[in-house]
This record gives structure tokens, C-alpha cells and sequence, in this order.
């Protein structure tokens, strides 16, 4: 690592991390900018890397990364974030100007206290944190206003809960909200075509939801907490079945399988199977990623990628639709507007009580059907105190492969969204308390 520049308000060993790249390097602040360099033996390694995988797009990425360069002036909020479940990374958003789109990089910095020194960089330079309870509490409240759609605040809730697009491992999550794959119309008046929003994806049935209350009830392992599920809702290895067909998501599923794409028979294949298999076994929980409501890019095979033919010899091509879709845009529309219906509206406090809320973790969870295995949840190690090499490697591949629970946002229940004005009232599968929605940022 090269020594403190002249004028340096910081300089710091740090990691910044890709979807597929975490590059070692040295993070220098001045007044005027934020700089980043990759230790060029770093760069080499990422660039074997790619090579030994036969993705050129990764080689490309380490490239581009090996250097960051962000004017002062175009610093605008930075978020606390996880890496590896240990409170030691920070994202810092910037745009050429105020008002404009922006864009992020994301910086592990390997302690706690190296973290501290960022933050307090940040603010000496004015640079704002966008993680308070006030934060939260007031864009909760916009949301049960209905001043922001149904979307943004489960996205701004991700942001707040530590979920990044540079990580896909704390992938954005979001909900399926739909049930009906079969019919020819979709109708949003009707309840029925709705998914449960009040249980988690591997409870939807009634012998699913006592399957994993008998796996929990008989699982005994004084070494290891009771969980419901060994797998999650939210993975790398599911952002990428779900994404596969889009770039850069098609080369990271390449490099993830060592070179080659994975069987055809185990690759995302049709809709309403893939939301038939979540609810038929709790051991396939996947909920949905942000481009299921949005981006109709990803559903079609436009690149062109050889995704080969399943065992009863059909090609894979396109993403089957439902048959209520003509079109992935089509789709994409009909999804956002289920996603912000009547129904949704009235029941999505209920989802993010599971996912962000007091039912996430303690008696709540275990009697909503909803504790996963516990290295998934803030606490479950703390790898600085992990001296034996080949378990840490172990813990580092689960906290990487196997699922990351987003940081609890709130403590008490989230308070429903305000009804609109004549509107009736909107059949619940279940019944849940209301309450003040005490929020909590750490």
C-alpha cells in the first residue's frame, strides 16, 4: 500500500466489492475527491481469475474498478452497510449534480473502528448519513400517507436495511405478491389471485406451513438454534437464476459455475412453475428481485445465450408468461399494478413485518413460521474471532452462498397504509396488530 498523500483528510486500506469482485486497495479522501486504487496484485489476481473462467467481462470490471476517482462535490449520502454479516462497510452515493441519477461504491473496510474514521470523514466534509430512526420513521409515515407507491418504499426500505446492488449476497429482496399464473385475465378485485402476504414463502399452504413447524419442533442440536428453514429467501445463487438472461448477471452465473452455464433443467424456465415449486416444498422460499416489477429485459433471452434444452427436450429461450401476460412488458405492467393495488396496499405492512419487522427474529418469528438458520441473521459469528483458517473459510462460504437476513428495521408492528377515501374494506387472511411501528437503525 502506498503511504498517506499530502492533504489526505483519510487514507485507509479497504475492499471494494462488486456482484462478483472485491478488489484490495487504498481509499484516500481530501477535500476535493475520493479516490480509490486497487494494489495491483489484486487486480492480477481478479484478472486470473476471469481468465481461468473464461469470462472477459470480469477481467473488464476489474479494470474499470482498479480506479475510482469522485469530486468532493459530487458526494451526497453515504448508508452503513454489512460485508460478510460484520458492521465494517460503507456505501457513498454520488451524482454530477443535485437532483440528478445516482450511482454508488461500495467499500468494506475491514473494522469496525476503520469504519468509524470513514463516516467521520464523510461528515467532515459534509457528506450526509442516510441511516437515522428519523429517516425511517418519516418515510414510513409517507408511505401510510400514500405519498410514495408501494415500490419505492420497499426499495428505500432494502437501502435502509443494508440490501445493495453490489452485493449479491444482500441482494435487494422483494415480495411475490401474486398467486394466479393460470388463468387468461388477471383480476386485481379478486382476493384470490393474491399471494398471503401474512406468511413467509415456504408457509403458503397449509402442508407446507405444518412441515417446517415439524422441523422445527423436532430438530434438536445442542450445538445449533432451531430454525424452520435451512435455506433463504434471499441468495446469490437466486439473484442469478432469476437474472440470468441479462448481462452482467449472464457472465457471473458463468463464472459461479466455473466456466459453463448450469444444467438447462435447473435454470429459470417458466413463471408460474417456479412460484408453483416455492409453494409446493419449504425448502424453495425464494422470494422476487426489484426487476420483476420494472425491468421486462430480463424475462427474454436476447442475447442470444445457449441455455441448452431440458430432459424432455425443449429448448430453453424466453421465460414462459402466464397466460394473462402477452408480452414481459406486459407482465412487467400487470406485476407493478398488482404490486400497488387495493390488496397489496392493504396487507404489504404484513410482509415487511416478516422480512424488515418484529417478526423477523425472537418468539414473533418462531410463531410466524420464519427462523432461518442462524449464521443468516446479524450476531450469528463474528469472523474477527475466528482464529482456525479452514473454519473461517467455511463461515465465509455460507455467509456467501447461503443467504444474508436484512438488518430489522423495526421492533413493534408496522402500522397498515391508510385506506383510500370510500374504498372498502379489503379481505385479510389473517388478522395482525397495529402499533406505533417503533423504527430502529443501528
Amino acid at each position: 500500500a502506498g503511504g498517506r498523500e499530502v492533504g489526505a483528510l483519510m487514507c485507509a486500506e479497504a475492499e471494494l466489492i462488486r456482484p462478483f469482485l472485491t478488489l484490495s486497495g487504498t481509499l484516500t479522501l481530501t477535500r476535493r475527491t475520493l479516490t480509490f486504487r486497487a494494489h495491483a496484485a489484486s487486480l492480477a489476481a481478479a484478472e486470473a481469475e476471469a481468465a481461468a473462467h473464461s469470462v472477459p467481462l470480469l477481467r473488464a470490471e476489474a479494470n474499470e474498478w482498479a480506479r475510482v476517482a469522485v469530486s468532493a462535490s459530487e458526494l451526497r449520502l453515504w448508508h452503513r452497510r454489512r460485508h460478510l454479516m460484520q458492521h465494517v462497510a460503507v456505501e457513498v452515493f454520488h451524482a454530477p449534480r443535485k437532483g440528478a441519477g445516482m450511482s454508488s461504491v461500495l467499500f468494506s473496510l475491514r473494522t469496525r473502528p476503520a469504519r468509524v474514521r470513514l463516516e467521520s470523514t464523510l461528515r467532515r466534509m459534509g457528506v450526509r448519513s442516510g441511516d437515522s430512526a428519523e429517516t425511517l420513521s418519516a418515510l414510513r409515515a409517507r408511505w401510510e400517507r400514500r405519498e410514495i407507491s408501494n415500490f419505492e418504499y420497499l426499495l428505500r426500505l432494502n437501502t435502509l436495511a443494508g440490501r445493495s446492488y453490489h452485493d449479491l449476497n444482500q441482494y435487494p429482496v422483494m415480495p411475490w405478491v401474486l398467486a394466479d399464473y393460470d388463468s387468461e385475465k388477471l383480476d386485481l378485485s379478486n382476493p384470490a389471485s393474491f399471494r398471503d402476504l401474512s406468511k413467509p414463502m415456504g408457509a403458503q399452504r397449509p402442508a407446507q406451513a405444518l412441515q417446517v413447524a415439524e422441523t422445527y419442533e423436532a430438530f434438536d442440536d445442542p450445538d445449533l438454534p432451531k430454525f424452520h428453514y435451512g435455506s433463504h429467501y434471499s441468495t446469490l445463487g437466486f439473484v442469478l437464476y432469476y437474472l440470468i438472461r441479462l448481462e452482467p448477471f449472464s457472465s457471473y452465473a458463468v463464472a459461479l459455475q466455473s466456466g459453463k452455464l448450469d444444467l438447462a433443467d435447473r435454470l429459470f424456465h417458466s413463471l408460474g412453475d417456479t412460484w408453483r415449486a416455492c409453494i409446493a416444498s419449504p425448502s424453495d422460499v425464494k422470494e422476487l428481485t426489484p426487476e420483476f416489477y420494472y425491468l421486462p429485459h430480463f424475462l427474454g433471452n436476447g442475447n442470444g445465450l445457449p441455455l441448452g434444452a431440458r430432459t424432455s427436450g425443449e429448448p430453453l429461450g424466453d421465460v414462459l408468461l402466464p397466460k394473462w401476460a402477452s408480452s414481459a412488458a406486459d407482465f412487467v405492467t400487470q406485476h407493478r399494478a398488482a404490486l400497488e393495488s387495493e390488496y397489496v396496499s392493504a396487507h404489504l405492512h404484513e410482509w415487511v413485518d416478516l422480512i424488515f419487522g418484529f417478526k423477523q427474529t425472537g418468539p414473533e418469528a418462531v410463531k410466524a413460521l420464519n427462523v432461518f438458520f442462524y449464521l443468516t441473521y446479524e450476531g450469528g459469528c463474528d469472523l474477527a474471532k475466528v482464529g482456525d483458517v479452514r473454519e473461517l473459510e467455511a463461515l465465509q462460504a455460507q455467509l456467501n452462498n447461503f443467504g444474508q437476513t436484512p438488518s430489522q428495521l423495526f421492533v413493534t408492528p408496522h402500522p397498515p397504509r391508510r385506506a383510500l377515501a370510500g374504498s372498502a374494506p379489503t379481505p385479510t387472511p389473517s388478522t395482525t396488530a397495529g402499533g406505533a411501528g417503533t423504527a430502529v437503525l443501528r
